[in-house]
């Protein structure tokens, strides 16, 4: 940590003198969201060092996660096929698509948690904007998700080619909707868990159990009927799957898991702004 706050202060260098110490209290949450998004440089950099730290003197350093995920989809896939009665060719993709997006979901909810924990060295000794952990977390968490998407490309070039299609590129604004629910998630639990110390507990234990009962290793055309709106159609995590899943198998998204995602990014991103202007000054102290 001590060389990442080196770096950092090699970055904002250029501050005035005058400018560096406690944090303002006058600044706004807003200002903090604002200011820190467009320090694009420094939670680039956060982010890319600690991906850097985390596989120091490894020899394929994020990769080892891709490995992982390899070996994973096609143990899991092999036996998921035959449980459910899926053609092996079609459902190693629909799994590792899946997996993807389910890893960078889940490793930001987990993450999140010990976010401003972890990140109290920083605030704490340089002026610092809170929202900067954020991004920085959801950026390293995108770069492992490119990491992850040579397992993807590597099984669909090898079982079913013919999903490199234009549909492909619906990839992206799903993508962006996931990243932009990314970062206010990322603020909220940071928050929750930096008050309540024994939630990060309870957020591991709820991404376990909604592993299970998510459409991840089973396709959702499998339930009908009350089931069906229960654990597919009403299910967010589901539909966060389907905006980026579904193009990578060679669908289009359900309209209304576009409308999903974009009615949590309101509700969440209004929701956690309040939490965020009301609490945000307490950061330093609860940490």
């Amino acid at each position: 940590m001590t060389i990442v706050l080196t770096h950092i202060e090699n970055v904002i260098g250029g501050i005035k003198d005058s400018d560096v110490g406690l944090r303002s209290l006058d600044t706004t949450a807003a200002e903090d969201l604002l200011r820190g998004l467009a320090k694009r440089e420094l939670w680039g950099r956060l982010g890319w060092l600690d991906v850097k730290r985390r596989y120091r003197r490894t020899t394929i350093g994020p990769f080892w996660t891709s490995i992982t995920l390899a070996i994973y989809t096609l143990s899991v896939g092999s036996v998921g096929a035959a449980l459910w009665h899926q053609d092996i060719y079609e459902y190693l993709p629909f799994l590792v698509s899946g997996m993807v997006v389910w890893m960078l979901v889940s490793s930001i909810a987990m993450e999140s948690c010990n976010m401003f924990i972890a990140g109290q060295v920083l605030f704490r000794n340089i002026r610092f904007d809170y929202s900067i952990l954020a991004y920085a977390l959801v950026w390293r968490n995108f770069l492992v998700l490119l990491h992850n998407f040579a397992v993807y490309f590597v099984i669909v070039l090898a079982l079913k080619p013919s999903l490199f299609s234009f549909t492909l590129l619906l990839v992206f604004p799903g993508l962006a909707l996931v990243i932009l629910n990314g970062v206010w998630i990322s603020l909220f639990l940071g928050l929750v868990c930096l008050r309540f110390r024994d939630v990060p507990q309870l957020v591991s234990s709820a991404i376990q159990i909604s592993m299970l009962i998510t459409p991840l290793f089973w396709p959702a055309d499998t339930l009908t009927g009350g089931r069906r709106i229960v654990f597919v159609d009403l299910n967010p995590l589901y539909h966060v799957l389907d905006v980026v899943r579904a193009p990578l198998v060679g669908r289009v998204p359900e309209a209304i898991s576009y409308g999903v995602m974009i009615a949590m990014a309101i509700g969440g991103w209004w929701l956690t702004y309040l939490m965020f202007r009301r609490f945000r000054k307490r950061i330093a102290y609860w940490s």
